[in-house]
C-alpha cells in the first residue's frame, strides 16, 4: 500500500469517526430534548393540578385574605413596612420584601412571573435560599416551587388573590413551612428563616386577614421588644424613662452581631457600642439639625439594592457633631422622619425626608465632609463583604486603591 492510499485510509477513518460522534451527539440532544418535553408536560400537569387545589380548598373561609380596598390595603402595608418591618430587621439577612421598598425584587419578578403587570400594587414577596417565591399583590397571588420530582426544575404560576383565602407559617425544629389555603407550597430549612421574618410576616397577615389596620405606639414599641433577643431588649430597656415608647431600632449595617446599633423613641435618639456599654443620647428637642448623605463607601453600584446603599448620617447639637455611619439608606430616612414627625414645635426645621425610591440625598443643606480615613474606608468595605452586600472581586479592586492613596 502506498503512503498515498494509506492517507486516505486514515482520512477515511477520521472522517467515519467524526461522523460517528457528530450522530452520538445529534442522539443525546434529542434524547435531552424529548426528556425536557416530558419534564415539562409533567410540571404543566402539576402545576395544572397545584392550582386547582388552591381554586378550590376543601374548607374555604367565607372571606378572602384581602377583604379591603386595594389603597386601604397598599397604605396599611406602607405603615406596617415603615413600623413594624424596618425596626430591629436585618435588610441583608431578610427574607421578605415589602411594599415600598419592592424595587429591588421587581427585576427577577418580571422575568419569573411573565404574566406580571406593573399596574398590579405589590404587597409583599418572600423568597427563600432555594429560589422559591410567593408574591402577594392586591390582584393576584404568584409562587414559584419546587418540583418535588425533580428540584431542579419550579412550579411556577398564580391565582387570582380573591382566591387567596389564608396564608400561615409552620415553624418546627427542622422545617419551616408556607401554607396557602391550607395547601404546604414552600417547606425550608428553619435555621435559614430568621425568627425576625416569622413574628413580622404572621403578624402582617394576621393584620391583613382581620383588617387591623392601625398601629399604634404602645403597639410598635410592645412590637419592636418580641424582635430583640432578651440582652438586647434589656440593654434598650435601661434607655427608658416612664411612659417613653420604642418607635424604632437598627441594628449596624443590618447585621444581628454589630458592635453598635441605634434606637429611636419617642424623646430622644440613642447610639449604643456593644464592645464598650456606652452609649451616646441625643433628645429631639436638643438636636439643631439632622442631615443624611450618601457613604464614603456608595462608589460601589449598590444601586441594584435601592435603599440599602451605607449613608452617614450627622446628628448636630448645641454642643457637638455626631456622625453615625451604621446605618442603610432606608434606615437613615426612617430616623429622619421619626425625628421630623416627634421634634419639638418650632424646633430647627429640616428638608422633607426623601423617598427611598431615589438615590440617597442629603436631606438638609449641610457642608461637604471630609474624605475618610483610607483604613477606615477599607475596614467598612470588608464588613460589606462579610454580609455579601459587596463581591470579593469589589472589594479587593477598591482595597488596592485606597492602599495606593496612603
Amino acid at each position: 500500500m502506498g503512503l498515498k492510499d494509506l492517507f486516505k485510509d486514515v482520512t477515511d477513518l477520521a472522517k467515519e469517526s467524526i461522523d460517528s460522534i457528530q450522530t452520538e451527539i445529534a442522539l443525546k440532544k434529542e434524547e435531552q430534548e424529548r426528556l425536557r418535553a416530558e419534564m415539562d408536560q409533567r410540571i404543566k400537569a402539576y402545576t395544572a393540578t397545584l392550582v386547582e387545589q388552591l381554586l378550590n380548598p376543601v374548607d374555604a373561609p367565607a372571606s378572602s385574605l384581602i377583604n379591603a380596598g386595594d389603597d386601604e390595603v397598599v397604605e396599611f402595608t406602607r405603615n406596617f413596612c415603615e413600623q413594624l418591618l424596618l425596626p430591629a430587621n436585618s435588610p441583608a439577612a431578610t427574607k421578605i420584601d415589602m411594599y415600598p421598598y419592592e424595587e429591588k425584587a421587581l427585576k427577577n419578578i418580571l422575568k419569573t412571573f411573565p404574566t406580571y403587570n406593573m399596574q398590579e400594587k405589590f404587597l409583599f414577596q418572600f423568597k427563600d435560599s432555594k429560589g422559591q417565591i410567593l408574591l402577594l399583590t392586591t390582584s393576584n397571588f404568584y409562587f414559584k416551587i419546587q418540583f418535588p420530582e425533580n428540584l431542579s426544575f419550579f412550579a411556577v404560576s398564580s391565582i387570582p388573590s380573591e382566591k387567596l383565602f389564608c396564608l400561615t407559617i409552620n415553624k418546627g425544629d427542622e422545617d419551616c413551612a408556607l401554607l396557602v389555603n391550607a395547601i404546604t407550597l414552600i417547606t425550608t430549612p428553619a435555621e435559614e428563616i430568621k425568627t425576625i421574618d416569622i413574628i413580622t410576616l404572621t403578624e402582617y397577615l394576621w393584620r391583613l386577614t382581620n383588617n387591623d389596620f392601625v398601629i399604634d405606639d404602645a403597639q410598635v414599641d410592645a412590637f419592636i421588644a418580641t424582635k430583640l433577643d432578651p440582652t438586647t431588649r434589656e440593654i434598650v430597656k435601661s434607655f427608658l424613662e416612664p411612659d417613653e415608647k420604642l418607635v424604632y431600632f437598627a441594628w449596624g449595617l443590618g447585621s444581628l452581631v454589630s458592635k453598635k446599633f441605634i434606637t429611636c423613641t419617642n424623646r430622644k435618639i440613642v447610639l449604643y457600642d456593644r464592645d464598650l456599654s456606652s452609649k451616646k443620647s441625643f433628645p429631639y428637642d436638643q438636636i439643631l439639625s439632622l442631615t443624611t448623605q450618601p457613604s464614603t463607601v456608595s462608589f460601589l453600584d449598590l444601586s441594584l439594592t435601592l435603599g440599602m446603599n451605607p449613608n452617614d448620617m450627622e446628628i448636630k447639637t448645641t454642643d457637638a457633631i455626631e456622625t453615625i455611619s451604621i446605618l442603610y439608606a432606608r434606615e437613615a430616612e426612617r430616623v429622619i422622619q421619626i425625628y421630623n414627625a416627634h421634634k419639638p414645635q418650632g424646633g430647627a426645621p429640616t428638608a422633607p425626608d426623601q423617598s427611598a425610591t431615589g438615590p440617597s440625598q442629603t436631606v438638609t443643606a449641610t457642608a461637604e465632609p471630609a474624605p475618610e480615613d483610607p483604613i477606615a474606608m477599607i475596614e467598612k468595605l470588608a464588613g460589606l463583604k462579610e454580609k455579601g452586600i459587596i463581591s470579593e472581586e469589589e472589594f479587593n479592586q477598591k482595597k488596592q486603591e485606597l492602599l495606593a492613596k496612603l
